[in-house]
């Protein structure tokens, strides 16, 4: 399927064309992740960056090739392609606009139909049908991305996965994740595994001490304005009661009742 994209280009425009296409080339094979995926579940949060895994491959130089193979067909486009140690990442520019894409992958992703529906409404665009990772999968990976990196913008997009979809995290893959912690926050450079119990009671202190004024910080330009007020109240309330299912209880009985 030949794919228009309008001019001058756009991010958004951008990120269609690059969903639709990857979708005609590698069908199942490819895979959303991160903001744009939550684009489709409609998150308001906004995103610079479309994430995909690619299934079932053990070395990102099998699909380098195709990748760049399909971004050539931009025709005009500034594609300038490299491999890091944990991600392939591209950065593509057209007129006045640029994104950027990560992909990486795996044997295997646990994935769900979607369409690109208003997304692609709104570039005037027919919709079509993707691929994104398991919302249940993808909100492990966030919990645990959170915990490598402590951004409150993880936390918002677990919220939305928690109070907005009814979510709950798939376990085996945040138990993986925490057996294997990788951060470069100083606090944590030692850290290199933890326990559920123990990630449960860092996400109810810094859940604790969550104050307006640095959701405002973090969030402010990514979520509508409108959505920000009393937002840090929200915020606490979804991940303090929304987990409390949790195995084991390890979040209710980490967090104290006074919270």
């Amino acid at each position: 399927m030949t794919h228009s994209i309008s001019r001058p280009a756009t991010p958004e425009g951008l990120f269609l064309w690059v969903m639709h296409r990857f979708s005609d080339t590698f069908a199942e094979h490819a895979i959303i992740k991160g903001g744009m995926a939550m684009r489709l579940l409609d998150c308001p949060r906004s995103t610079t960056h479309i994430d995909y895994i690619f299934v079932p491959f053990d070395s990102k130089k099998v699909i380098r090739k195709q990748i760049e193979a399909v971004l050539s067909e931009l025709q005009e486009a500034e594609i300038q392609v490299e491999m890091h140690s944990k991600m392939l990442r591209a950065e593509i520019r057209l007129d006045d606009a640029a994104i950027q894409l990560e992909a990486n992958v795996a044997l295997e992703c646990e994935a769900t139909p979607i369409s690109t529906g208003a997304f692609a409404m709104q570039q005037g665009q027919p919709a079509q049908v993707v691929r994104i990772m398991s919302p249940n999968l993808a909100l492990a990976h966030k919990l645990a991305a959170w915990n490598e990196r402590r951004l409150i913008r993880d936390l918002y997009d677990c919220c939305f996965f928690i109070s907005r979809l009814g979510e709950m995290p798939e376990m085996d893959a945040l138990a993986a994740r925490l057996a294997k912690v990788q951060s470069r926050i100083p606090a944590l450079k030692s850290c290199t595994s933890m326990t559920l119990v123990e990630f449960a009671t860092a996400l109810k202190d810094v859940v604790a001490e969550l104050t307006q004024s640095e959701v405002e910080a973090e969030l402010g330009g990514l979520v509508p304005q409108e959505e920000l007020a009393g937002l840090a109240l929200r915020m606490k309330s979804t991940l303090i009661t929304g987990l409390q299912p949790f195995p084991c209880g390890c979040i209710s009985s980490a967090c104290s009742p006074n919270i």
